[in-house]
């Protein structure tokens, strides 16, 4: 199936060997409007491999083809073989990236917005996203759910105010890290969003299940989102 094409899986493309991968567990930007992914990727399918269809896409001095299979909404980016390790190098290099913080509402809808944060620690991120990973709630593993519950706080959903997602984006603007966990800080903790109760499974309480990030990383991007607040 297309969905479980592996990671160094390699298809060739006009005699070419191409092979993806290079971007490890980042998301391809090729799906929204708007994305760069979207905008250079052609229109013309150079290869259809039973029910693959694979577009070159325009990007000076990369040969690169995107298809769109995979699990993820973005799709599948292959590289020529031969620029594979110099590009997987690009992509490991925390100084290639940007990082940000998505401030979002909980509560409540409220306006996204994005606020640079240039000093991020790229290890302290993937340790931040390591324990997102860890203590996310998974309605498909009744057994790691029911662990991660004997660390759950509940709060009222109306002090939950403002929800921060922290992420970071390839200079170039075709790859992604994941926005999925979803933290906010209450009573000088940074907490992890682990549920959040809408009244449909709790008597008509709102409220949101959380798990307390350690102080050590807590501290730190309460310490970043200081130093770069959200614009009034």
């Amino acid at each position: 199936m297309a969905d479980s094409i592996p990671a160094d899986a390699t298809v060739t493309i006009e005699g070419t060997s191409c092979r993806t991968g290079f971007y490890g567990d980042l998301y391809p930007l090729f799906d929204s409007v708007g994305d760069i992914g979207a905008i250079t990727v052609q229109k013309t399918v150079v290869l259809d491999d039973q029910g693959r269809e694979f577009r070159r896409v325009s990007y000076p001095g990369h040969d690169w083809v995107h298809s769109r299979t995979r699990i993820y909404s973005g799709g599948t980016v292959y590289c020529a073989e031969s620029q594979w390790s110099q590009t997987r190098d690009y992509y490991v290099d925390p100084s290639n990236f940007e990082y940000y913080c998505r401030h979002t509402g909980i509560g409540s809808f409220k306006r996204e917005e994005d606020v640079p944060m240039p000093v991020m620690d790229s290890l302290k991120l993937d340790e931040l996203r390591g324990f997102g990973n860890k203590h996310a709630y998974n309605p498909f593993d009744q057994k790691h759910s029911d662990e991660v519950m004997k660390s759950v706080i509940r709060l009222p959903e109306s002090v939950c105010g403002e929800g921060m997602r922290f992420y970071k984006v390839s200079l170039e603007g075709y790859f992604t890290s994941t926005k999925e966990h979803s933290f906010f800080v209450h009573d000088g903790k940074l907490l992890l969003v682990f549920y959040h109760d809408v009244g449909s499974e709790n008597s008509g309480i709102r409220e949101v299940l959380c798990i307390e990030v350690p102080d050590r990383l807590g501290d730190y991007f309460m310490g970043l989102m200081q130093q770069y607040p959200r614009p009034d």
